[in-house]
């Protein structure tokens, strides 16, 4: 019986355990409760940086976050991707956030980020494997997705990079989602840099290209399934030698491509094994080929990979032969230099759109496209005279190019190969251009503005100025009536705001500014912060940015103007006010001061006005009801997070959207006291200085009393002891019992002759 119930058993777990394997391949995810679906995810943009919206929600990064923090599944805060909905950034709700990704999402390069494709949301992780010293592989980057309502996240992962700084896309074509990456490698024996695809669905890893010179995504759509990249060209003629040839070729591939579109032949190279290294990989369209001057017939000069000559014997050219070299690719706009072997053309750059390479855009060069002959076709942007890198723009259905150098900012039309007529409109030296977009100020009034950084913050300054004006518009002086339209050609910083440099640079949803904040005490932090620059339905002009700069700047001055005021004496007369006030400014905190002065007086015995005036805790208190001195702001007031916030307090102009986690608020705070405030007083008197005069009384009462009763309980105790010890001492200290009432013939006095 006993033996009949084991086989039961071990029957039962065997069959539990088979079904558990086959149950496994399946449990691929971590599960958790999701949040409301997001049923707008067919309407989405901004993909590629910290934030990506839906019709309805804005998906962001909340913070930046390293790749050795913590990466425990559900216990991320910081680095999380949270969701807020649009109606609630509208309405200040900026605390009213879900967690959607409870991992850091992180990638040591920013120009790609969170994706959204279907119902998903795809990013980049650190790695949390262990090798085999225990070590968390930290260093890795674990590309993976999540459902939009957070109920389901892959446990592995489409691709993992050994580089956490890998260039990378997410993309889609034909309703997959691919990711497109640059990484140099060691493949075969030799570091290169290749372009590979991976088909997130299958998992399935394509090597695009091999071994390339240079490589360009596009920088202004992260969603382009594309990228341009150049190849050197080597004949192999058939034994140990080879001979490199002294112009390259430039291609096009798209990330759904999983094979060449021709077949190379390396059977005369001697041991060749595909195996070991393929020597040439390439599944890209041909672009331009440098080839230059040849004809079909001259031997050796023409490759395998000079495909587009075909093999028509008719097929001649008369070029010089040119290196490409990639400069930018941008909204489907790749601009590149070429250089001629005979040093004409050299370093012109050139101009070369998707639509025109790509006429019905299916993600292939147009068959019609002509390798050779298109290169003649090829007129410059720029001419090799001008050597400056420019940010283009076209205004009113003409380019112009925008430099910022060490002399400011600058501004002229392209004409012919040339920048001509250019003017200044900004003085701002060695800007760094953040963002072009066009704003709406009214129905009937818009401009083309540039966001700009200048040096002199903790990350990058905010600015703006509008670009689509003459140069007689840059030189105006402010005056009425034309204020406003001066204003906008002026560059005009943006409150006191600090982008954090080195992360995604910031983004607008609608008329709000989102950004990764390094102003004042959130150097330390860097949680995404949002200011708000609309204005009755539309942006604030830059006259009504320069008078939010104003306000804002007025309550800093009214809180440091405390410090000017003094007694009749000339003392001063709100001592340690202003920094009161300031950290009021920035948390809210209108008990503090309170509690501070009334732990002066229970913890080291001061009086009530030791650190802070009866007035300055008046005024204090003044300051958080908006009354008395700070009435003037009792009118003006925004409501954030369910609370009327006003103009006097730092979250009116910029807040934190999201949540920071409970030891960075803490710290924070913490921090803000430190700086801004006398913090509370440390004790340290012993237990008998914290007693008051009363309780000292008894207790010195208690303790004489005391004392005298354990004197007397020693003494009676010594006595005790002392005549017990007598009692014992005879017989060697042994105590013998001596009965002599009952023996009547001893006699212990007599001696033994009366006996």
């Amino acid at each position: 019986m006993r033996k009949r119930f084991t086989k039961i058993i071990c029957a039962a777990v065997a069959t539990i355990s088979a079904f558990s394997l086959l149950l496994a391949p399946a449990c691929t995810s971590y599960k958790r409760s999701g949040v409301e679906a997001d049923t707008s995810a067919d309407k989405v943009s901004s993909n590629g940086g910290f934030l990506a919206e839906t019709g309805d929600y804005v998906y962001f990064i909340n913070g930046v976050a390293a790749n050795t923090d913590d990466n425990t599944f559900g216990e991320v805060v910081k680095g999380s991707v949270q969701r807020i909905s649009k109606s609630d950034l509208d309405a200040g709700n900026y605390q009213n956030v879900d967690t959607i990704v409870p991992l850091v999402v992180y990638s040591g390069s920013y120009e790609a980020g969170i994706y959204i494709y279907g119902d998903y949301i795809y990013y980049t992780t650190p790695s949390i494997e262990r090798n085999a010293d225990g070590e968390i592989l930290n260093s890795y980057l674990d590309f993976k997705r999540t459902k939009l309502d957070g109920s389901e996240t892959m446990t592995d992962y489409f691709f993992q990079s050994t580089d956490n700084t890998i260039d990378y896309r997410y993309v889609e074509v034909d309703g997959e989602v691919y990711i497109l990456y640059a990484l140099s490698e060691d493949l075969y024996g030799t570091s290169t840099t290749n372009i590979h695809s991976v088909k997130c669905s299958t998992k399935e890893n394509t090597l695009l290209a091999y071994n390339v010179s240079a490589y360009a995504f596009d920088t202004e759509d992260p969603e382009n399934p594309c990228a341009y990249y150049t190849m050197g060209v080597t004949q192999y003629l058939g034994t140990d030698n080879s001979v490199t040839m002294s112009y390259n070729q430039l291609y096009r591939v798209c990330a759904d491509v999983t094979e060449s579109p021709r077949q190379y032949d390396f059977s005369d190279v001697k041991d060749y094994d595909a195996e070991e290294d393929p020597l040439y990989v390439n599944c890209g369209d041909f672009v331009f080929d440098g080839i230059g001057k040849t004809q079909i017939e001259t031997e050796g000069r023409i490759t395998q990979f000079n495909y587009a000559y075909g093999k028509d014997a008719e097929y001649k050219i008369n070029n010089s032969e040119y290196t490409y070299s990639i400069k930018s690719y941008k909204d489907g706009e790749l601009l590149f230099s070429r250089v001629s072997s005979t040093g004409s053309s050299s370093g012109n750059v050139y101009a070369l759109s998707d639509a025109q390479v790509d006429a019905d855009g299916d993600g292939k060069v147009d068959a019609s496209w002509d390798a050779i002959t298109k290169n003649a076709e090829m007129s410059p942007r720029l001419y090799g005279s001008d050597t400056n890198t420019y940010e283009y723009v076209t205004i009113d259905g003409k380019l112009y190019a925008l430099l910022a150098s060490a002399d400011g900012i600058t501004k002229g039309e392209v004409i012919d190969g040339k920048v001509e007529n250019s003017f200044t409109i900004s003085s701002a030296a060695s800007a760094t251009i953040l963002m072009i977009r066009e704003e709406a100020h009214s129905a009937t009034e818009s401009h083309l503005y540039m966001y700009y950084s200048v040096t002199g913050g903790n990350g990058y300054t905010v600015y703006r100025i509008a670009i689509d004006g003459d140069s007689d518009d840059y030189n105006k002086l402010p005056s009425e009536p034309e204020w406003n339209s001066t204003w906008t050609y002026r560059g005009i910083r943006v409150l006191d705001l600090d982008v954090a440099s080195g992360w995604y640079m910031p983004e607008f949803v609608g008329d709000k500014l989102l950004f990764a904040s390094e102003t004042s005490n959130m150097a330390d932090y860097n949680y995404i912060m949002v200011c708000d620059l609309g204005k009755d339905g539309y942006m604030m002009t830059n006259a009504q940015i320069n008078a939010y700069n104003e306000q804002f700047e007025a309550v800093n001055d009214k809180i440091y103007d405390y410090n000017d005021e003094t007694n009749a004496d000339g003392s001063t007369a709100y001592q340690y006010l202003s920094d009161a006030l300031k950290y009021l400014y920035y948390t809210g905190d209108s008990e503090y001061l309170d509690e501070l002065i009334q732990a002066y007086v229970d913890v080291l015995d001061k009086d009530e006005e030791y650190l802070y005036s009866k007035r300055s805790a008046e005024i204090y208190r003044e300051y958080a009801e908006v009354k008395g001195d700070w009435a003037d702001y009792a009118d003006d007031y925004k409501t954030i997070n369910g609370e009327k916030v006003y103009a006097n307090f730092a979250d009116y102009y910029y807040a934190v959207v999201g949540t920071m986690s409970d030891e960075d608020a803490e710290a924070l705070r913490d921090s803000y006291r430190a700086e801004y405030m006398q913090s509370y007083p440390e004790d340290t008197s012993t237990w008998l200085e914290k007693l008051n005069t009363v309780s000292k009384t008894f207790f010195i009462i208690g303790v004489s009393f005391g004392g005298l009763v354990v004197i007397a309980g020693i003494t009676v105790l010594v006595i005790w002891l002392i005549r017990r010890r007598r009692v014992r001492k005879t017989e060697g200290g042994r105590r013998i019992e001596v009965d002599i009432t009952d023996d009547k013939k001893m006699d212990v006095y007599g001696d033994d002759e009366n006996n």
